[in-house]
């Protein structure tokens, strides 16, 4: 077990997937208890964050809400990072069922030294939704950055010491935006 907290975020609108895409159905069960299961198997504590507690405090983790106004993942993880207790935070999406990868959070603690993020990249794309955030810096730069506007993790990764590790492999950032994502995501090995 990880000395660190992990949450996942669900408090998006899902537009593109047409419902809440975390409880549709992945292997028999909602995707979000998937992702918790993975979560769960790393970190003694795991949060959802989510703009309303229902329906995911049936899922057993504590659900932190994010009340703020903007829809944009950098509020969820602003919401996250102030509810969890760790001064270390793994973040992902609720629709990223394979993002606890043991290897890749094995590569992502050794590089946290010395920074306040840790993020992979893979194909030259940074991965702000499966990486790792020191508390504190991360989460005043959050909330300074969104007192000014409505923008994205990715600003959030140039304002704190962030490195970047170089991830070949995909499958730790394979999310499912579509149903057809969905079902690629639910038929892979």
């Amino acid at each position: 077990m990880r000395s660190a907290s992990a949450i996942a975020l669900a408090g998006g609108r899902s537009a593109r997937f047409g419902s809440d895409k975390a409880l549709a159905v992945f292997r028999g069960g909602p995707l979000l208890a998937s992702v918790l299961r993975g979560l769960r198997a790393q970190f003694g504590e795991v949060l959802v964050v989510a703009k309303r507690a229902e329906p995911y405090a049936a899922f057993g983790a504590r659900v932190a809400l994010d009340r703020s106004e903007l829809y944009t993942p950098l509020s969820g993880l602003e919401a996250g990072l102030a509810a969890a207790s760790s001064e270390v935070v793994f973040c992902c999406a609720a629709d990223m069922p394979f993002a606890a990868d043991g290897a890749l959070l094995d590569a992502l603690f050794a590089a946290l030294a010395g920074h306040d993020a840790a993020v992979p990249v893979h194909a030259g794309s940074r991965q702000p939704l499966c990486a790792l955030y020191r508390r504190e810096p991360s989460l005043r730069a959050a909330t300074e950055l969104l007192a000014r506007s409505a923008v994205g993790p990715k600003r959030l990764l140039d304002t704190v010491r962030t490195v970047f590790v170089d991830w070949s492999d995909e499958r730790p950032f394979l999310d499912a935006d579509t149903p057809e994502q969905l079902a690629r995501l639910d038929s892979s090995g």
